[in-house]
């Protein structure tokens, strides 16, 4: 997370008791918390190389906006607000945002926000993290056409919608689902999954709630697998039935489809850390371990899925991987969403229709508020420090009139 913005201060400053224990804090924590080579860095110093070392790579543009608006976040380029102190001279200009998920400091803001939206639509009941995840041979098939991934999304939904029909023997009970769609793997690749946060209970037109005791993962399994494969043979034609086939005969078990019981021992903080996981962006910069710019080469690390089953003392760690920028670069922009698609959805009762079916005893009795997540409290609760908090002890006010929006 990073805000970039500018004090200037007046001209009478030593009549004023300048607020030392805030303005310590400040630059203390800022600095602390600003080591390392940003990716938005990476695209500053190396995108337009980039585009005349590559002019036959095929590039969505969809690819263009957002790293064009990636480069340019905080910066005057995107305007500013003005803040003013009453009692001196000084001034603050905080830089605008360039609102991409692409953009790691404003995807992390935004999957805290959906974090908070999402957590405030679900019913107060225990939630199942399923993972559906494409097999390897299919995901080019996405890749290739990004709104293939609406066919994924079907799949899931009508497996689950099955799932639900099994357990509630009738169609008058429903099941409440959030479904997120990744794309991308911990070591960057492209692998497509679903992400779904599923309500341990099922509700009627009557406002009853029956808890699911028990998820059949064979049923999910093999209904997933079907659904996706009829999905895609409707789409591609006749010419995928010898690969569908090919796929009933090695998939025994089904497509792979994961979500095993909690081991949180809050339900609420297994939602928030779901809704946050699902919304992060590609990759997170604390990763990044060295840039070489002489021998244009990036190091990272990324925690191998295989270490999630083992216990501490059986782990292998992280590994690190050593590559050139360029295709470091290619890695990242692969997995950037076309313009207006959305990769969370509700469905069931938490769709838009399906909501007013949860009653009242099953709906949450507080309302998580999307104030703390302003970016004065994002920087007071992470940095520590009051960005508007005058040197001489007065809090600036916002001036519209002095702002500047594109």
């Amino acid at each position: 997370m990073g805000f970039y913005f500018i004090m200037v201060l007046g001209d009478g400053m030593e009549h004023y008791p300048v607020n030392l224990v805030n303005e310590y804090i400040k630059h203390s924590n800022l600095r602390i918390n600003r080591k390392g080579y940003s990716i938005s860095d990476i695209f500053k110093d190396y995108w337009d190389a980039f585009l005349a070392d590559n002019p036959k790579l095929k590039i969505r543009p969809v690819v263009f906006d957002n790293v064009s608006r990636m480069i340019k976040c905080k910066t005057p380029d995107l305007g500013y607000s003005f803040y003013a102190c009453e009692s001196c001279n000084n001034y603050l200009i905080v830089y605008n945002t360039c609102k991409s998920r692409f953009c790691n400091s404003c995807g992390v803001k935004y999957a805290k926000q959906r974090a908070v939206i999402t957590s405030n639509a679900l019913m107060d009941c225990s939630h199942r993290h399923i993972t559906f995840t494409v097999p390897d041979t299919l995901r080019n098939y996405f890749r290739q056409d990004r709104l293939r991934l609406n066919l994924l999304f079907e799949a899931v939904n009508q497996t689950l919608s099955y799932f639900s029909l099994k357990h509630g023997k009738s169609k008058r009970w429903k099941l409440g689902f959030v479904l997120v769609c990744h794309t991308f793997g911990r070591s960057l690749n492209f692998n497509c999954h679903i992400h779904a946060l599923v309500s341990e209970g099922l509700i009627n037109r009557l406002g009853e709630f029956k808890p699911i005791k028990y998820f059949n993962f064979e049923l999910l399994r093999k209904s997933f697998m079907k659904t996706l494969l009829d999905l895609l043979h409707n789409e591609l034609g006749n010419t995928f039935h010898k690969e569908k086939c090919a796929l009933y005969d090695s998939k025994e078990n089904g497509f792979y489809v994961h979500g095993p019981a909690s081991d949180m021992k809050s339900q609420k903080g297994l939602i928030e850390y779901v809704l946050r996981y699902t919304g992060r962006p590609v990759m997170a910069e604390s990763r990044i371990e060295h840039v070489d710019h002489v021998n244009r080469l990036i190091t990272y690390t990324y925690e191998p899925h295989e270490d999630d089953q083992l216990p501490d003392e059986e782990k292998n760690g992280p590994i690190t991987v050593t590559e050139d920028i360029y295709e470091f670069i290619k890695k990242l922009i692969m997995h950037i969403p076309e313009h207006q698609f959305k990769m969370v959805r509700y469905y069931g009762v938490y769709s838009s229709k399906g909501r007013r079916l949860i009653p009242t005893y099953k709906k949450k009795k507080f309302q998580k508020s999307l104030f703390p997540l302003k970016w004065k409290n994002l920087i007071q609760n992470t940095f520590k420090f009051n960005p508007l908090l005058c040197p001489c002890g007065a809090t600036m006010k916002y001036d519209l009139s002095s702002s500047y929006f594109l």
